[in-house]
């Protein structure tokens, strides 16, 4: 019966094994027809670069964004701490 158990469970892993393996070569060659179809394309090189230059965009876009949210953080830690300040001091008063 153990033997059985230990039999199922290798084939088990061992066809998972041949489905990733398949599943690798299923999306190299998908990848290597998007090459084929980029290469034969007059102005395939142009899309690529105009959506690298889009994402290069962006992605200053959500630096420059990061930064005005630092600044928002900033001026409300700023905030918070006078708002404990005083409140420490009425607290003190209220003693």
């Amino acid at each position: 019966m153990i033997l059985i158990l230990i039999f199922c469970s290798r084939r088990t892993s061992w066809s998972t094994r041949n489905e990733r393996e398949s599943s690798d070569i299923k999306d190299l060659i998908s990848h290597g027809y998007d090459l084929i179809n980029l290469l034969n394309s007059k102005n395939g090189f142009d899309v690529i670069q105009k959506s690298i230059k889009d994402c290069k965009k962006k992605t200053e876009e959500a630096y420059s964004d990061e930064s005005t949210g630092d600044d928002d953080i900033e001026r409300l830690q700023k905030e918070l701490d006078e708002d404990m300040e005083l409140e420490s001091k009425i607290n003190d008063a209220l003693r």
